[in-house]
């Protein structure tokens, strides 16, 4: 949701997105499964980076785990500005552990799915202290509830005016279930 806005305010979040927003290009699972190297994936998002800045226009990327490669990249991002998304980790340990365990709310699977949320959130928070780069935290919850205040806040963080007519990006924050990114 949070990805998709910033592609609807104007900053190209990649090529040929999928709903989920996760360009396939900055895909570090993606990229170990399919039996790349991590040495070749760095240099492939470095040369993709150079590549995409040439053009000129403001881009970003959503990928859950960038703290896997971000501080190797970050001197090939040019002005870069950090959008970290929290979420409350129990619903989201409850919805990942379904997805496994169908007939169990609760129990191990919910808790190994809160650990591993919470510690992938203590590995990018350690990431952000150690970038140092300018950084929105946004309460995912906080911006469902709030769609158009969250959207007022970002604009400028981002360097990007809110279009006048606000309806196609607050269609597409509705909750429910992934869209195809707005225009």
């Amino acid at each position: 949701m949070v990805a998709g806005a910033i592609h609807g305010l104007g900053i190209s979040m990649g090529n040929d997105l999928p709903d989920n927003i996760e360009d396939p290009d900055f895909n570090f699972d993606r990229a170990i499964r399919s039996g790349q190297t991590r040495d070749d994936f760095l240099e492939q998002i470095k040369q993709t980076v150079i590549a995409r800045t040439a053009v000129g226009r403001s881009r970003g990327w959503k990928f859950p785990r960038v703290n896997a490669y971000l501080q190797d990249i970050i001197a090939s991002v040019r002005n870069p500005h950090l959008v970290m998304v929290l979420r409350d980790p129990v619903p989201a340990g409850l919805r990942a552990a379904r997805r496994i365990e169908h007939d169990e709310k609760h129990g191990p699977a919910v808790l190994k799915h809160l650990n591993n949320q919470l510690r992938l959130t203590s590995l990018n928070m350690a990431m952000i202290g150690a970038l140092r780069v300018p950084t929105l935290i946004v309460s995912y919850e906080q911006a469902m509830r709030a769609p158009e205040a969250f959207l007022s806040e970002m604009a400028p963080f981002l360097g990007v005016e809110l279009p006048s007519d606000l309806t196609p990006l607050l269609e597409f924050m509705t909750p429910g279930s992934y869209k195809a990114p707005p225009a």
